[in-house]
């Protein structure tokens, strides 16, 4: 299945062509970083379709957009 993702600030280097990437049914958040060599302790936010989320463990959907942002520091 298709998904589009979108990676933010230090992230972008490890953007898919065009912004899409191949995953299998049932792949998770984790799934997607892994497939895009992503550490998991570099990412601090997860939305799908718009709404936050958590759990790593959520499964997508054939369609879905992911942004996934970076821990952003500052003071």
């Amino acid at each position: 299945m298709e998904i589009r993702v979108k990676l933010m600030g230090l992230l972008k280097q490890h953007t898919p062509p065009e912004g899409r990437l191949d995953v299998s049914e049932g792949a998770t958040l984790d799934d997607v970083l892994t497939a895009l060599q992503i550490e998991p302790d570099r990412v601090q936010v997860f939305t799908v379709n718009g709404t936050l989320v958590r759990d790593r463990s959520y499964q997508l959907s054939s369609g879905d957009e992911l942004i996934v942002l970076p821990p952003v520091g500052g003071g």
